[in-house]
């Protein structure tokens, strides 16, 4: 699943908080496999969620649940423009050698 966020300015680290804090929440859940919050450079307030779940069966059944409804209304207010899409999963590539924890700015 691929989520575009567009931030209202000037709340961007706010989101960000929101957004790890409910990512631990997340992270427990077993038919999540994994979510990453992506921020668009040179587009201010911009962030991309990438997450994956088992199928779309328990990726719907989590949107309907308290914790996730509880999260989007404290997202709301933060939130000028969005979109979700739902994406099929066609081939994975993982690196030949592990390259650690670095991040994208340590390459």
């Amino acid at each position: 699943m691929l989520l575009r966020i567009d931030v209202v300015e000037g709340r961007e680290a706010e989101f960000e908080e929101l957004w790890r804090a409910h990512a631990k929440h997340v992270h427990t859940l077993p038919d999540n496999h994994g979510q990453q919050l992506l921020r668009s450079r040179g587009e201010r307030g911009r962030y991309v969620v990438l997450t994956d779940w088992t199928d779309e069966p328990t990726f719907r059944a989590f949107e309907r649940s308290e914790e996730q409804q509880a999260y989007l209304r404290h997202l709301w207010p933060l939130r000028a423009d969005g979109e979700m899409r739902l994406l099929e999963p066609m081939d994975e590539m993982t690196p030949a050698v592990s390259a650690g924890t670095r991040s994208l700015e340590d390459r």
